[in-house]
């Protein structure tokens, strides 16, 4: 996969470009047994305007760094790294006016309420103060946050205050948005929330960039996906062809004797894998050949076997991202 990432040909990185990342390193290392390795390694990377990208992988420290560079708040060793047609220098590091980098939330001022907070950040809109603040208010409802727009900052927690940053990107004028939270863990209502601002900045023609590990934030949030692991980035594409081409599993049977489920259903479906995931098994077909999903149900069913719950999968990206990893070897 990585090796097809260094051929792609030049005549795709065109105006439409928002980043263009090109064989990039970086300056922070490790020792991998008594070699010192670099953390990033050979990244290539191409986003367009108006797309949403998860930066995934298994390190929270490689994500936030990637993304610290792409924000120019890292300097990087060597490779190329271009935002907006502008070339960065590798040791220059500035915040630039066409990036909205959010890493931290001290930004906010905890003094202020949130609906406050974003009138004060939005004051210079040239929009009427009771427009304005009509328009934010019905924002936060719209994407679940009504709750929490009368709350003083101060009271609100890490994820809650990450938010309200994404909120006040949004309404800026920067091409590109980063969202640097790898470590954090958000909660449906604010995952739900996040997806839904993705969806205005997008439509705004501005690209989103997140760093997180939450599989699901991603497939609700993003339109386009990379994966991260070993410093190196294993996929890159959209979220609905990792879904699509990479989640194997067919079927999700639950039971509470799901070891012995598993045990039978080996020597009747030996050309399926079977692993067991979370309490859960997992029957997945990794033959190039489309599965028949009808004869594998009537062979459990004949089997005389009625597990207390069996579905189909519906392709998930924390499957998907379970292959990749799988593909490239990656330790478990």
């Amino acid at each position: 996969m990585e090796k097809e990432r260094k051929k792609r040909p030049r005549s795709l990185v065109t105006g439409n470009t928002v980043l263009q990342m090109e064989h990039l390193s970086s300056l922070e290392h490790y020792y991998k047994g008594k070699e010192l390795t670099q953390v990033l390694q050979d990244i290539n990377l191409f986003i367009k305007r108006a797309e949403s990208w998860g930066i995934y992988g298994q390190s929270a420290f490689e994500i936030k760094l990637l993304l610290e560079i792409i924000a120019n708040i890292k300097s990087y060793h060597d490779g190329k790294c271009v935002l907006v047609e502008r070339g960065m220098m590798r040791n220059k590091r500035v915040i630039l006016k066409h990036v909205f980098y959010i890493g931290t939330t001290t930004m906010l001022y905890h003094n202020m309420n949130v609906l406050e907070y974003l009138m004060f950040a939005t004051a210079k809109k040239g929009i009427k103060l009771v427009y304005r603040q009509e328009k934010i208010f019905e924002l936060l409802i719209s994407v679940g946050l009504g709750h929490i727009s009368l709350s003083p900052i101060d009271y609100l927690t890490n994820e809650e205050k990450a938010v309200i940053a994404l909120v006040t990107a949004a309404y800026s004028s920067s091409a590109i948005i980063v969202f640097n939270f790898p470590e954090y863990e958000f909660d449906d209502v604010l995952s739900n929330a996040i997806a839904k601002i993705s969806s205005q900045i997008t439509e705004s023609r501005k690209t989103l960039i997140l760093g997180c590990r939450d599989c699901l934030l991603i497939e609700k949030a993003c339109s386009h996906t990379a994966y991260l692991a070993d410093g190196r980035i294993i996929y890159q594409g959209t979220v609905k062809n990792l879904r699509l081409n990479y989640d194997k599993v067919l079927f999700i049977i639950r039971d509470k004797n799901i070891a012995e489920i598993k045990q039978r259903l080996a020597v009747l479906l030996p050309k399926y894998k079977l692993s067991i995931v979370d309490n859960r098994l997992l029957i997945s077909d990794h033959q190039e050949t489309s599965p028949e999903l009808p004869s594998i149900y009537k062979k459990i069913a004949k089997a005389g076997l009625t597990p207390q719950q069996i579905e189909i999968n519906l392709k998930t990206m924390q499957n998907a991202y379970r292959e990749v990893a799988r593909q490239y070897d990656l330790q478990k």
